[in-house]
């Protein structure tokens, strides 16, 4: 009998041991995923990539724009069957593969200067950013619920998202300059060393005990359940289309800011200096963004929300217009800047009013349809911007201008879809 209990209380203490190990750990990836998503954020090409295609990739930029639907269709194919990687398995293998395959794909794109390489380095791209997708947020998630933490989970990953942040600010600012010091191809390579950081951390995570299968479905099955939701409500329809077609404009920013300033002349060392402004200039717009509703609200402007989003539209097309019609780079870069801080936070913003007009239980199908729907119409216009670039850059940052501003003014939103 006393053999029984003296077996039962070294079990027990083994047990609590294990137990405190494990919860030790699990705050452990805390720390390991705001370092994971610090150091991976830190890419040093983004600030030249379309010289590093152009000059060094030697393509032109209807060929860019394609590389770019090949990645954006393989994110599409490729999300839910990288799904089961850690539905079936882990979220933690998901995470390894995916920093590995990255390293990869960053490999590949710096093994030879040909469209065909690098539409290779897009595709096995497209499955590293498929395999990390939702995952480390979940895996942050999974691990604050075993700590009893999860009610402060906000807090967490807004600190998680603030990280990346900075450090892609770092990773852009450092861009330019290492470009200039030592070539656009060192941009690239260079931009290995995070990811092969991160997949070393990625090693000492530990799988959280209340991981759940998210049982992906098929895309269209996904997109026929949201497409469901979005039909029942007119406020949601109005919102969705807002924000698909203005984001939709403002991504164009992303690529042709850097062919602008080619043409003007502008340093390579300042490209950097450019990228991390712009990202700047979207964080200044979301702080600012609700402080202002309010202001406006307190002296007596009954429709400051819709007059305020108005605003952010005409200024992603002002933006533009300011970048097609000035050959002065100091008004082409406030252009640059304007149309990215407006245009560019919007998504973020509308995401906001959505989540209001969607019941809990649909929201995650529905944003994803809404994510598909944006996706699939840059898949199609991707090819067609890139090739109206080549033909007269200037006359098509006018017309996305153009679009842009004519949509903010004539649009059907209404005060009411913005409730809170």
């Amino acid at each position: 009998m006393i053999n029984i209990e003296t077996q039962s209380r070294e079990q027990r203490k083994v047990e609590s041991a294990f137990q405190e190990r494990h919860f030790s750990r699990l705050k452990r990836n805390i720390v390991l995923l705001y370092l994971i998503r610090g150091i991976s954020s830190i890419h040093f090409f983004g600030s030249v990539m379309i010289l590093f295609f152009e000059e060094w990739g030697g393509i032109s930029f209807a060929d860019i724009m394609i590389l770019e639907a090949i990645f954006t269709g393989g994110i599409f194919f490729l999300e839910i069957p990288t799904g089961t990687v850690a539905d079936k398995y882990s979220r933690r293998l998901s995470l390894i593969l995916s920093y590995f395959v990255n390293i990869i794909a960053v490999l590949v794109y710096i093994s030879y200067p040909s469209f065909l390489v690098f539409a290779a380095g897009e595709l096995i791209w497209a499955l590293s950013v498929a395999l990390n997708s939702g995952a480390s947020d979940a895996f942050l998630y999974d691990s604050l619920v075993e700590l009893h933490q999860d009610h402060h989970s906000k807090k967490y990953f807004a600190q998680m998202q603030s990280i990346g942040l900075i450090t892609m600010i770092l990773g852009s600012m450092s861009g330019g300059f290492i470009a200039a010091q030592f070539g656009l191809r060192a941009t690239m390579l260079y931009s290995a060393i995070p990811l092969v950081i991160s997949f070393f951390l990625s090693l000492f995570l530990e799988e959280p005990k209340t991981h759940q299968a998210s049982r992906k479905e098929r895309a269209w099955v996904i997109f026929i359940k949201g497409w469901k939701n979005i039909r029942k409500s007119l406020s949601l329809q109005r919102l969705i289309a807002d924000s698909v077609v203005l984001s939709v404009i403002a991504y164009y920013i992303l690529w042709i800011w850097q062919k602008r300033v080619m043409v003007l002349e502008l340093d390579i060392q300042w490209f950097g200096i450019v990228h991390s402004s712009m990202i700047l200039a979207q964080v200044v717009v979301l702080a600012v963004f609700r402080p202002l509703e309010r202001w406006l609200e307190k002296r007596g402007w009954q429709k400051a929300k819709i007059l305020v989003l108005r605003a952010t539209g005409l200024g992603t097309g002002v933006g533009f217009i300011l970048m097609g019609v000035f050959q002065s780079i100091e008004v082409v870069l406030v252009g640059i800047i304007i149309g990215a801080g407006f245009g560019l936070s919007r998504r973020v913003i509308l995401s906001n009013y959505m989540q209001k007009h969607i019941e809990s239980e649909q929201r995650a199908t529905t944003i994803s349809t809404v994510s598909m729907i944006r996706m699939l119409l840059l898949l199609i216009l991707n090819p067609i911007v890139g090739q109206a670039v080549e033909w007269n850059m200037n006359a098509t940052l006018i017309i996305l201008g153009a679009i842009a501003v004519l949509w903010s003014v004539f649009n059907r939103l209404r005060q009411s879809d913005l409730h809170e």
